[in-house]
């Protein structure tokens, strides 16, 4: 994968402005400044401010590059170019996820907040899943991205039906966290976790079944090459 700064400049230029606005309002961020909240939304953990101002945009940088250049090393690279605009689709969400999540963090400790708005986080990770498994169906065989268990990578037809389905209930999950944000005052994280915790094992479980079913009635397609 060639970087090209025509389908890359959206991501990097969102990263930029991340740290432009965090060095423009540095003066005004406390010292410690929190950098990590327990499930009740109150930090629990500080850094020096000159570290908790630009951990996030430099995280938020440093998964853009990996997400990059993953594809690189990966033995099944000639399957990412078939879903080369899905990936890039990818990649700018992840980075517009933590990006919001650093201007929810600005906001919060510039006004003094103690607790992080729980369920404005909530809807964002809604929102990025609703995203992400839209363009899962699209996503092909490969080591990095998408729903990876021993039984998609050993079969393409496995591959393709568990991120058919895991696409659907992706898009069922977000929607749910974005009602759960709207709708309930308390226990936010507990039914983030639980949702994201069966979003990811409901999708695994099918993908063995499949597979099984597959090995059961010889519907194979062979290894990934």
């Amino acid at each position: 994968m060639r970087f090209s700064w025509k389908r890359e400049w959206l991501p990097l230029t969102l990263i930029g402005l991340s740290f432009l606005t965090t060095a423009l309002i540095y003066p005004r961020l406390p010292d410690p400044m929190p950098v990590h909240w327990n499930v009740a939304g109150l930090p629990d953990n500080y850094a020096p401010r000159a570290v908790g101002a630009f951990l996030l945009p430099a995280t938020t940088l440093a998964t853009y590059l990996g997400l990059f250049l993953l594809p690189r090393i990966d033995p099944l690279r000639a399957n990412v170019a078939r879903f080369e605009q899905t990936y890039r689709l990818v990649r700018v969400g992840v980075t517009l996820v933590l990006i919001y999540l650093q201007a929810l963090v600005l906001l919060t400790v510039i006004q003094g907040r103690q607790r992080l708005p729980v369920a404005m986080l909530l809807g964002g990770f809604g929102v990025f899943l609703i995203i992400v498994g839209n363009a899962l169906p699209r996503v092909r065989p490969n080591w990095f991205v998408g729903i990876r268990t021993p039984w998609t990578l050993s079969s393409e037809r496995v591959w393709r039906e568990t991120h058919r389905f895991g696409g659907r209930l992706w898009v069922i999950s977000g929607l749910l966290i974005l009602l759960i944000s709207l709708l309930l005052p308390g226990g936010h994280l507990a039914a983030l976790l639980t949702i994201l915790i069966l979003a990811g094992l409901i999708p695994a479980t099918y993908s063995y079944l499949r597979y099984r079913r597959e090995r059961v009635h010889g519907e194979g397609e062979g290894r990934q090459q």
